[in-house]
């Protein structure tokens, strides 16, 4: 039973601090007691040194400005917690929707080139290229690449085809690739 209380006691106290005026040396304290705590927690979002340390500087940037909402209800590095999680959260997604538009700009700019004559005849002449390379390449490597490059075919359609193993389509796929890097 003392533990409730000391936790109740702990909450309080955490009120108490927030409740006070905050001075700056105040302020430099939580900000030094947190500080660790708020990066080690976006690290393992992120996975970035660099990340961490701007997204924890922000966690506590945006804690120190939403502490009138803290109500004491659960203690101090309980609330920073969650307001920490739901920040790293938000950032994830942001980031995520900024590769989906990176990438889809990407993709049209790549649509957008302009097609002349001259990248025609480069384009013609690479591809025959290839299929010389492909041709010097033992034939089990060649249908394998030939299948799912050329004629588009899914690595389970390949099985089927050619009532192989999955892992030895792949392996043949792999070794395939490898041998034409080599060739170039």
């Amino acid at each position: 039973m003392p533990v409730i209380e000391e936790a109740v006691v702990n909450t309080n106290s955490d009120q108490a601090i927030l409740d006070q005026g905050m001075n700056e040396q105040k302020v430099n304290e939580l900000y030094k007691e947190y500080q660790k705590k708020m990066y080690g927690l976006a690290f393992s979002f992120v996975k970035d040194r660099y990340l961490a340390e701007d997204l924890s500087h922000e966690i506590l940037v945006k804690c120190y400005l939403s502490r009138k909402k803290f109500n004491g209800d659960c203690s101090l590095y309980s609330w920073m917690y969650r307001i920490a999680v739901n920040h790293c959260i938000d950032f994830l997604r942001k980031r995520s929707r900024q590769r989906d538009f990176l990438h889809e700009d990407f993709e049209q700019s790549h649509i957008a080139v302009v097609r002349t004559p001259e990248t025609e005849v480069l384009n013609i002449c690479e591809k025959e290229e290839l299929r010389n390379k492909l041709s010097l390449l033992p034939s089990m490597y060649e249908e394998v690449l030939t299948l799912y490059y050329f004629k588009g075919q899914s690595l389970k359609e390949i099985e089927t085809h050619l009532k192989l193993n999955l892992s030895t389509i792949k392996t043949r796929l792999s070794r395939a690739k490898k041998m034409l890097r080599e060739m170039y």
